[in-house]
């Protein structure tokens, strides 16, 4: 459950891509929707390009390390929205958020699947995927209340904050977990 939370905070953040970063760019930038294009395909291209070979080299670490890194990237790429101001900037910020994307969603799906006992894995993941659920039922709802009564910026200024959150639970978790495993009795 702890690891659903954390990761509730996270996908909280990384939501924000597809659902208030197209309107805060044209609104607060001028950035018309095909440069909003531009900036998801470079994140799809990153993907596709790039997923493989992050994937191989991330698990090879513990797993919670590796959240920590994605989540730190994914609120650092978002974050970065609120203090730039031309286009080669916001390419980069998706870039930055696409590498905290292609580490944190394969070993959130394999961690899930490790932690679950096999009778209980459709269970486990059914309140892991609640997380995703969660997060872009409020998250919208927030952002625009954000964007709609504040500065704008101060929406990427909170994925900031909150992905850095994250990134701290994640640290708490592995050090609760990794002291466990190196508590346990040898055989």
């Amino acid at each position: 459950m702890a690891f659903t939370l954390v990761c509730m905070l996270t996908w909280l953040v990384y939501m924000n891509m597809n659902t208030t970063l197209g309107v805060y760019l044209r609104d607060q930038h001028g950035v018309p929707e095909s440069g909003y294009g531009t900036i998801i395909s470079i994140n799809a291209a990153m993907v596709v390009l790039m997923q493989f070979a992050i994937t191989r080299r991330a698990e090879k670490n513990p797993p919670m390390l590796m959240m920590a890194l994605g989540a730190f990237f994914i609120g650092a790429g978002l974050a970065l929205y609120g203090f730039v101001e031309v286009f080669w900037l916001f390419a980069v910020a998706i870039a930055i958020l696409t590498i905290g994307e292609m580490i944190t969603i394969p070993i959130a799906n394999a961690v899930v699947a490790n932690f679950s006992p096999e009778e209980m894995r459709g269970r486990y993941n059914f309140i892991y995927g609640s997380s995703w659920g969660v997060s872009f039922a409020i998250g919208p709802y927030l952002a625009g209340k954000i964007m709609d009564n504040y500065n704008p910026d101060l929406l990427w200024y909170m994925c900031g904050i909150v992905g850095m959150l994250s990134v701290l639970g994640f640290l708490v978790l592995h050090w609760t977990t990794h002291a466990k495993s190196v508590a346990l009795p040898q055989e």
